[in-house]
């Protein structure tokens, strides 16, 4: 009579170990699916930084050339504003 309740005892003990591995597996599947995800997000926003890196390095580049453009035009007018100073305060002198 103890042998027998000893292997029901047994058995309980093997279905409840059975029974939280599943779980535990279960859990585990959970935990590496959502880590494949992130892991995939992750990349997705790696790309996505280095295309804002690009397009960041791209602006500033065109507005760098903008600028130069600027002080050529600047350098341009410099020479013509430059020009003679008229007194627009005083009337010319007549004799």
């Amino acid at each position: 009579m103890q042998n027998n309740e000893e292997i029901i005892r047994l058995e309980q003990l093997v279905e409840t170990l059975i029974s939280r591995f599943r779980e535990q597996k279960s859990k585990l599947q959970a935990l590496e699916k959502k880590l494949r995800d992130r892991e995939e997000e992750c990349e997705l926003l790696k790309l996505e930084i280095d295309e804002l890196h690009k397009q960041r390095s791209e602006v500033a580049s065109r507005v760098s050339g903008l600028l130069g453009r600027i002080e050529d035009w600047e350098t341009e007018l410099a020479p013509k504003s430059a020009g003679p100073k008229l007194d627009k305060g005083k009337p010319d002198k007549q004799d």
